[in-house]
């Protein structure tokens, strides 16, 4: 009891530092951006209906008067078409009048100068995040009189990258055409810690600015389901974007009344372009909206509400070897929602998917209780399996209740792991370093480092790997084989983010030198391949084929002989066995020793099943060898020397098999007691 009372004196006051570590929850940060737009005379033939600025119109629409934007055109030249400054009313007016205007002109696309400008642009802007967007159709194209095209991309390499890294100002780049030079506009966004899209014509335009618009801004969104989409009274303004499903055929809208919206109806806001529809709805009616018209599935409804779907703990950038835990929050003019009433009738979905990849989709509830005091009151959460792949991933958090609806797309940056495992072998030994890799930290990491062998499942090992520090895993001098090494560990990182790692298997090859045999197999096949050709040299020429019969049924019996020692567990099983010190037991949770029990319990389980497939598969070939024995025996008249043998192995294989199935059952009692009594002493902790 003492020592619950100290585990639950430790687990309070990491709940303290958790509740300082948890990130407020705020509205959409400011964004300061700047806007440069290719005019250059090739957008004549790749945009001649000149979906472009009509497509930055969204932007312009959709940014609020606490956001900054400047618009630049670039071709032979650069022009500054709108000053960056506050979005006022005033500010927005000049916006759309300024891209109504633009043309394509120039001979050539000097994308170099437009960083230039944009960057000079870009003033410091305190708390909000500054980022520049960069559209083009083109190449890096410079006048000759003003110098060589190469020697402008390489000082966008050289000069332009650096100084926006040193600045903190992504970088958010789109080519529409495949004429684009991608490979620079994706290095411009990578290195940068932008993102960079490939939109293959003009007329997906619109789609790029309402990617980068969630990416900057978080909005809060109602999910449209089919061409139905639901608004509640905490709805103060409503902005409905959708592509068109046939180019030039307007898009309808229906309010719960069944009253016909038209870009002619008093109180609405409506911009329409040849491929999409912008509808802004100030304080729409509450109830059902019907929207036709539209590209299934190609919408969004953004919300100005005080009901709010928040997303804590979500990574700017994850490691490749995360789990990814979402959260979310329902917030009511920034206080959580708590009625069970209300989140009993609702539910929270989470769907992630790599960029062009299919989605996983989880359902989201409380917390694990291992990781329940870093998460907010009433949080539900799903954990993902680790990302594995770097690149883009989106995910997606719905939330259906009876009278509202909310969703949120995050775009997630996956790159390094956290930890890079390197196999190491020299003067006898073998093992599996984890090196941490450099600018990520983690904190009160614990866990299970796993040697898988798919011969003879799987061992465990409980390690509590140091912050900021490397660590190892020895291998058994006496395992052999194809194994592969993985660490799964959980936690937090430095900031107090929820994490959990799952390292991607390392590929350990223990066999014998090239040109060696394995053990207990060659030795004593040579041996027996030998005594036959001796034999065949002695005996009559009638007589060969019965000691041929005899020598192939020796080889058999040695090469299955000595497969059962192959699939001998001691090696693991010693590993396995090595038990935690009192050190360790001490400091464990009941959560921990639930854990190392459950994986004692599944090894033994795991090496019982395969000792009851070696098993059947011997009692197999005994019968064989039985048969095999019976011939011999009646042409020679003494029994062979290698079915007995074979014997004492079968032996000795069920009577391992008899103390496994003991083992497994007594670990197995000992972790269930252990559970009950960890459930029934954390509800006296509880009424305490």
């Amino acid at each position: 009891m003492a020592r619950l009372n100290r585990t639950g004196a430790v687990l309070l006051f990491l709940g303290l530092l958790a509740g300082l570590w948890l990130p407020q929850a705020a509205a959409a940060r400011e964004v300061h951006l700047v806007m440069a737009l290719d005019i250059s005379g090739s957008m004549k033939h790749t945009d001649p209906l000149r979906l472009l600025p009509k497509a930055a119109n969204i932007m312009v629409g959709l940014l609020n008067e606490k956001d900054h934007l400047g618009i630049i055109t670039f071709e032979d030249v650069t022009k500054t078409r709108l000053p960056a400054g506050p979005l006022t009313p005033a500010q927005k007016r000049r916006g759309f009048q300024e891209l109504a205007h633009l043309q394509p002109k120039g001979l050539y696309t000097d994308i170099y100068q437009a960083l230039v400008d944009a960057l000079k642009a870009s003033k410091p802007a305190g708390e909000a995040q500054r980022a520049v967007l960069l559209i083009s159709d083109g190449q890096m194209d410079i006048d000759p009189l003003r110098g060589n095209s190469k020697v402008f991309v390489e000082r966008v390499h050289q000069q332009i990258i650096p100084a926006y890294k040193k600045a903190g100002i992504p970088i958010y780049t789109v080519a529409f055409t495949p004429e684009s030079d991608q490979a620079l506009l994706k290095t411009m966004a990578d290195e940068t810690g932008g993102r960079f899209l490939l939109i293959p014509t003009a007329q997906d335009l619109h789609q790029a600015f309402l990617k980068f618009y969630e990416t900057l801004k978080g909005p809060q969104l109602a999910p449209l389901v089919g061409n139905r989409f639901l608004i509640d009274p905490e709805v103060q303004e409503a902005i409905l974007v959708v592509t068109r499903s046939q180019q030039g055929k307007a898009i309808l809208l229906e309010d719960p009344k069944g009253r016909k919206l038209t870009p002619a109806t008093e109180g609405t806001r409506w911009f329409s372009s040849p491929t999409f529809d912008m509808v802004t709805l100030p304080k729409p009616e509450p109830g059902n909206w019907t929207v036709s018209g539209h590209k299934d599935g190609d919408g969004k409804i953004i919300l100005m509400t005080d009901l709010k779907l928040e997303c804590p703990h979500l990574p700017q950038e994850a490691g490749a070897d995360e789990c990814l835990s979402a959260g979310a929050l329902l917030q009511d003019k920034d206080q959580p929602v708590a009625t069970p009433e209300v989140l009993s009738q609702t539910s929270f979905t989470a769907e992630l998917k790599a960029e062009g990849g299919k989605p996983v989709q989880l359902p989201m509830g409380p917390p694990p209780p291992e990781q329940k005091e870093l998460w907010p009151a009433n949080a539900r959460v799903a954990r993902f399996p680790a990302f594995c792949a770097p690149g883009m991933w989106q995910l997606r958090i719905r939330v259906l209740g009876k009278t509202f609806q909310r969703e949120r797309n995050i775009f997630l940056k996956v790159t390094h792991p956290w930890y890079q495992a390197q196999p190491v072998s020299g003067e006898g030994k073998s093992e599996v370093e984890f090196h941490p890799v450099p600018g990520r930290e983690a904190a009160q990491l614990t866990g299970w480092l796993n040697i898988i062998s798919p011969d003879r499942g799987v061992a465990a090992k409980f390690v509590q790997p140091p912050p900021g520090k490397g660590f190892s895993l020895a291998l058994p001098p006496d395992l052999c084989g194809k194994c592969l090494v993985n660490a799964q560990l959980s936690g937090t990182t430095a900031s107090g983010r929820p994490l959990v790692l799952q390292t991607l298997p390392v590929k350990v090859d223990l066999d014998p030198a090239a040109g060696g045999a394995a053990p207990g197999i060659g030795p004593r096949s040579a041996t027996a391949a030998t005594s036959v050709k001796k034999a065949g040299a002695v005996v009559p020429r009638n007589r060969k084929w019965l000691w041929g019969v005899l020598g192939l049924t020796a080889v058999v019996a040695a090469m299955l002989g000595g497969a059962a020692l192959w699939f001998r567990p001691q090696a693991l099983r010693i590993f396995r066995r090595r038990p935690p010190t009192e050190e360790e037991l001490e400091n464990m949770t009941p959560e921990q020793l639930n854990l190392l029990l459950r994986a004692q319990v599944e090894s033994l389980q795991k090496e019982r099943g395969v000792l009851q497939a070696d098993l059947g598969e011997l009692l197999a070939d005994r019968e064989k060898l039985l048969a095999a024995k019976e011939e011999l025996e009646a042409r020679l008249g003494q029994p062979s020397r290698d079915y007995q043998e074979k014997s004492k192995v079968i032996k000795e294989l069920e009577k391992r098999l008899e103390d496994a199935e003991k083992e497994a059952k007594s670990v197995q009692e000992e972790y269930m007691a252990l559970y009950a009594r960890s459930q029934a002493e954390k509800q006296v902790i509880k009424k305490g």
